[in-house]
């Protein structure tokens, strides 16, 4: 076998056993690897060290025993966690939240499955300093400048009861560099101030995630974030479907309500 096929084993053999301790020397000798020759490999075909994905995926395992109810020292023992405030802070940085606040936000990661017709929207486009994950920088508004065009000009083209969308785009004529558009959902595009982008989006089918409701900018921030990681860390793996990669993902932001549209077509 090569080294795909081999860290595919590998991957397995991690999520049959994440219950037990795995030791990575150990974990190396198994699929006839040097320990150091093994760390690069996996590190190269998975983009994180073993030791890393082997938490990650810990953490999800966590998170699914929180959304069926159990306890939370009880989980972060199981996790292989010495304590609950390390499990806390674990929890924390991967999720964007507390396991007892996203006990609380599980009920609402069910999503529904609807067909969208095709709209537009206007809005801003920002362009982030560095190369991003898209799936784990959601909700990149936060703490950005808008005051290339000023809010007056905005609100000509946000009609009242309007919807916000925020998505990763590629504008076409800066081909392979990412681009995060903040704008108003519109009926037209007779009007679009200098300075703001239209966005096409087309009809497509959808599972729609309603993101847990926060009190702060931050707090949606960071819940918009967990929900991504949610989607794409579990929701994927046990579901029914597959992303669909020639539609577009997005935030949905109405009124108080906060949606996360994921394409997807049958697997």
């Amino acid at each position: 076998m090569g080294y795909r096929e081999d860290m595919a084993c590998c991957r397995r053999y991690i999520e049959e056993n994440l219950s037990e301790e795995i030791e990575l020397r150990a974990l190396a000798g198994r699929f006839g690897y040097s320990y150091y020759h093994f760390c690069h490999v996996f590190r190269s075909c998975n983009g994180m060290s073993a030791g890393e994905y082997i938490r990650q995926r810990r953490l999800c395992r966590a998170a699914e025993a929180l959304s069926d109810g159990r306890k939370i020292t009880d989980v972060a023992m199981d996790s292989g966690f010495d304590t609950h405030s390390g499990f806390t802070r674990a929890f924390c940085r991967h999720f964007g939240m507390t396991p007892s606040e996203y006990k609380k936000g599980v009920p609402n990661m069910t999503p529904e499955l609807k067909t969208l017709p095709a709209f537009s929207a206007i809005g801003y486009v920002l362009t982030p300093d560095t190369q991003l994950d898209t799936h784990k920088n959601g909700a990149y508004w936060l703490g950005q400048d808008f005051s290339s065009v000023s809010r007056e000009e905005y609100a000509k083209v946000a009609q009242p009861g309007y919807a916000e969308v925020g998505a990763w785009i590629h504008p076409e004529d800066k081909t392979g560099e990412l681009r995060y558009f903040l704008g108003a959902t519109v009926k037209g595009k007779d009007y679009i101030p200098e300075g703001l982008t239209p966005l096409d989006i087309p009809e497509a089918e959808y599972a729609v995630f309603k993101v847990p409701e926060a009190t702060d900018p931050q707090g949606l921030h960071d819940a918009v974030n967990a929900t991504w990681r949610y989607i794409f860390d579990e929701w994927f793996d046990g579901s029914a479907y597959r992303f669909d990669h020639d539609k577009m993902d997005f935030e949905y932001y109405l009124g108080n309500d906060t949606y996360i549209y994921i394409p997807v077509s049958k697997k």
